[in-house]
């Protein structure tokens, strides 16, 4: 054996393995840090919807957009970044975490996000937070119930996608920036959809806010909606476009099995 295996090895027995805090307690706690920040920003920028008038959109759009990257990179190599249960649906299809994992992630981002509208609700004027119903979401005037969650399936389809493709496939390992992706594809799906459906694309964000607020008015949209879009995202990736060892078409998972 070589000299430099041997100290492969050593470092290899000296090398501390990962306890249950840092599995489990760890990133959850990262991913309630995590949506409390980003529902707490989600649901105080739509306290000035009415003065901003005409540029309130983009002001969502980028407050949310700039959160949702900023905040990837400050818990990403903690917990991953998941900070949506659609998103950690996605990941856990795809191999990314295992299913007891994205549980917990999912309870700690639907318990941020309440204890992050919480506060908007502690903060803003009484009038002002009945103004914005307190940040919650809202399907725009015509648009039916089916179109709605059509919408938000595809947004959230297209915002899980790039977080399969950007940062959780080993392929994409310094070829992209994944914070700025994601925060794109957060942007670009509120500025499209936000009118219609309220463009949501995550499950807690809608959750914590609703709980606040006491606001359910089709609160399911926001859940059906992006659970599809997850799904879909997850099994096209893990299907079609995942590298080959956890791709299932013509990738080395199935060759193992054939």
């Amino acid at each position: 054996m070589s000299e430099s295996e041997m100290t492969h090895l050593t470092m290899e027995k000296h090398e501390p393995k990962p306890n249950a805090y840092e599995v489990y307690v760890m990133p959850c706690l990262a991913e309630f840090v995590g949506l409390l920040i980003f529902a707490f920003i989600g649901t105080m920028v739509t306290g000035y919807v009415t003065p901003a008038g005409n540029m309130w959109l983009l002001s969502i759009a980028l407050a949310h957009g700039f959160t949702i990257a900023l905040l990837i990179v400050a818990v990403g190599h903690i917990s991953g970044g998941h900070l949506n249960p659609a998103v950690t649906l996605g990941i856990t299809i795809a191999g990314g975490v295992t299913w007891l994992q994205g549980i917990c992630y999912v309870i700690s981002q639907l318990l941020g996000a309440m204890v992050g509208a919480a506060f908007t609700r502690a903060i803003l004027p009484n009038a002002t937070y009945a103004a914005c119903a307190g940040g919650t979401h809202a399907i725009g005037g015509e648009v039916s119930i089916t179109g709605a969650i059509l919408c938000e399936s595809i947004l959230t389809m297209i915002l899980v996608l790039t977080v399969l493709l950007a940062a959780v496939d080993p392929s994409s390992a310094e070829k992209a920036l994944p914070p700025l992706a994601i925060g794109l594809a957060v942007l670009v799906g509120i500025l499209a959809g936000g009118p219609f459906s309220g463009a949501s694309m995550n499950p807690a964000r809608a959750f914590g806010p609703a709980v606040a607020a006491g606001v359910w008015k089709n609160h399911y949209v926001w859940w059906v909606g992006p659970i599809i879009g997850g799904l879909v995202a997850g099994i096209i990736y893990r299907m079609f476009l995942a590298d080959a060892e956890r791709r299932l078409i013509a990738g080395n998972y199935m060759k193992r099995y054939i």
